[in-house]
């Protein structure tokens, strides 16, 4: 049972990795343009890549794909985080040429939070938006984009400790969330 959830986790760490990689791509072509090729390809890949990533990850896991209500509930729970990201990626990714750059590195950074969430999300039984808005803090935590001028990849090792802590024991679930986000409160 250990192997099938080992295999799980780099099968979807190798997901969210791929689509991360194909991202850039798009993002980057984008840039090349700026505004507004860069907003089209924006609302192009919530269908190209969020959407059948995040189907896959849930794939692996056995598990049907969230409803479309769910999924809404969720990004309008972690708006705040989302809008942040979507800032940065747009105040400096809509010049052309120097956006290339930066859309590439927001699209990264994006796609492997929402990656991770829903990561966590399939192999846990959670369903409180409060802890789902706290799993989105404490991922911002554990993997920061600490530089704007250099995306960092989450490590396999950090990503497979995260996962492999998980259990469908709601409360256990939450104990965990919390404990963990301790460690980044002044």
């Amino acid at each position: 049972m250990e192997n099938i959830r080992e295999d799980r986790i780099l099968k979807a760490y190798d997901l969210i990795n791929d689509y991360a990689n194909s991202n850039v791509g798009l993002q980057g072509i984008s840039g090349l343009v700026g505004f507004p090729l860069t907003i089209a390809v924006d609302g192009a890949v919530i269908f190209t890549h969020y959407a059948p990533m995040i189907n896959k990850i849930r794939q692996l896991y056995e598990l049907e794909p969230f409803s479309k209500e769910y999924l809404t509930d969720i990004l309008k729970n972690i708006s705040k985080d989302i809008v942040f990201d979507l800032l940065v990626d747009k105040v400096v990714g809509q010049v052309p040429i120097i956006g290339v750059y930066f859309n590439a590195i927001s699209a990264k950074s994006f796609t492997w939070r929402l990656g991770i969430l829903f990561s966590i999300l399939s192999s846990s039984a959670e369903k409180d938006m409060e802890y789902i808005k706290k799993t989105v803090e404490l991922i911002r935590n554990l993997f920061p984009q600490k530089d704007v001028f250099k995306f960092t990849k989450p490590d396999y090792q950090s990503f497979k400790k995260i996962m492999m802590s998980i259990d469908n024991d709601d409360v256990l679930f939450r104990d965990r969330i919390d404990e963990a986000l301790k460690a980044f409160t002044v």
